[in-house]
């Protein structure tokens, strides 16, 4: 489940850019609509693996600042715990 800030609400003035940009693609001829295609799908993947490797960071940063502030405990982990380490480990990529 996304976290809120990972879901933003466009401000008036950026709606508005893209009310504009939309309208612009809708007058465009089959070669315009292809060229932007192609910029959109290129784009696209840029950004696809720039939001990857910015969210592996968040998660790191997030069990960096976990084991910072934990406090210890003689309870060993359960094998829920292992699991969920297992999981992290598999998604940062390693």
């Amino acid at each position: 489940m996304a976290a809120d800030w990972l879901v933003p609400e466009l401000s008036l003035p950026k709606q508005l850019e893209r009310e504009c940009d939309r309208r612009k693609a809708a007058r465009l001829d089959r070669d315009g609509l292809s060229m932007l295609a192609d910029k959109l799908i290129c784009d696209w993947y840029q950004h696809d693996e720039m939001i990857s490797r910015l969210m592996r960071q968040v998660q790191r940063l997030e069990v960096e600042n976990m084991l910072a502030t934990a406090t210890p405990s003689s309870r060993k982990p359960s094998q829920h715990h292992f699991q969920w380490a297992k999981e992290l480990l598999h998604r940062m990529g390693r």
